[in-house]
C-alpha cells in the first residue's frame, strides 16, 4: 500500500474529538511551591481553633441532619409507646401473665428501658418493640424501618458508652 492512498482515506477529525483535546499544562517548579504554600496553615491558627474546627465538622458530618431527626423520631415513638404499658405510678397496665417470660414486664427498669443510658432490660424492651413494629398486623413496618429503629438506638447507647 502506497503512502498517498493511505493519507487519502484518513480524514480530519471532527471537533471536540479526542484528538482535539487541549494540551495539558505542565506542572513547573513554581506551580509546585505555590501549590504548597497554599496547603500550610497560617501563622493565627491556634491548636484549639483547629481542635473546634474538627468537632464542628464531625458534629456536622457524622450524621446528616435527615438522618439525625429520624433517629429522634424513632426513638420518641419508642418511648412513647413503652410509657403507654405503664400508669402515672409507674406500675405496668399489663395484668399478670402466668406465660413464661413475662417477668421482664414486672421488673422496675423495665420502664426506663430506653433511656439514654441503656440498663438490664434495654436489650430485651427492643427485641419486644422491634417484633411488635415489624409483626404485627397493626403496624408491619418495612425491613428498612426496623433497621432504622434499631440504628437509632444503637447509636444512642454507643454515644453514652463513649462519653
Amino acid at each position: 500500500m502506497d503512502q498517498h492512498e493511505t493519507a487519502a482515506t484518513k480524514r480530519a477529525a471532527p471537533p471536540g474529538s479526542v484528538t482535539d483535546k487541549p494540551a495539558k499544562k505542565q506542572k513547573t517548579a513554581a506551580n509546585a511551591e505555590d501549590a504548597e504554600e497554599t496547603d500550610l496553615p497560617t501563622s493565627t491558627t491556634t491548636f484549639q481553633d483547629a481542635r473546634e474546627v474538627k468537632e464542628a465538622g464531625k458534629q456536622t458530618h457524622f450524621r446528616a441532619p435527615k438522618t439525625r431527626e429520624t433517629y429522634a423520631q424513632h426513638i420518641d415513638q419508642a418511648r412513647r409507646w413503652l410509657k403507654s404499658h405503664f400508669k402515672e405510678d409507674g406500675t405496668p397496665s399489663i395484668p399478670s401473665h402466668p406465660e413464661e417470660g413475662s417477668e421482664i414486664y414486672h421488673d422496675p427498669a423495665f420502664k426506663d428501658a430506653f433511656e439514654r443510658q441503656p440498663n438490664h432490660c434495654s436489650n430485651e424492651a427492643l427485641s419486644i418493640y422491634l417484633a411488635w413494629k415489624g409483626f404485627s398486623d397493626v403496624k408491619k413496618c418495612a425491613q428498612s424501618t426496623i433497621d432504622g429503629i434499631r440504628a437509632a438506638f444503637k447509636r444512642m447507647w454507643d454515644e453514652v458508652s463513649v462519653l
